[in-house]
């Protein structure tokens, strides 16, 4: 619970904040592939790579606690929501240019 729940939920979030932070990030594609992304579209990202972090917490952390268990799926589809929001903006911008 606490391992998965909270530390792997922390990698994304961490990133996503970091990424915030610079103005950067990274797009990772198949096979290693990358896309450095700059302005909007690494706002966008990060806020989905958040997002990410969220669920695996909304799952793995208050999915297994007893009194959060009825929140759970509620914040799973919100992080589900920004995700996507996050992943299509991004994807727009991409193919746009």
């Amino acid at each position: 619970m606490w391992l998965l729940g909270v530390g792997v939920a922390l990698i994304p979030i961490y990133y996503g904040i970091r990424c915030l932070q610079t103005g950067h990030a990274t797009f990772f594609g198949s096979r290693g592939s990358r896309l450095d992304l700059t302005g909007s579209s690494a706002v966008a990202m990060a806020i989905a790579y958040i997002a990410v972090g969220v669920f695996i917490h909304a799952h793995w952390f208050w999915g297994l606690h007893p009194k959060l268990e009825a929140l759970s799926p509620i914040l799973k589809v919100l992080a589900v929501l920004v995700f996507l929001g996050g992943l299509g903006y991004t994807s727009y911008k991409i193919l746009a240019l």
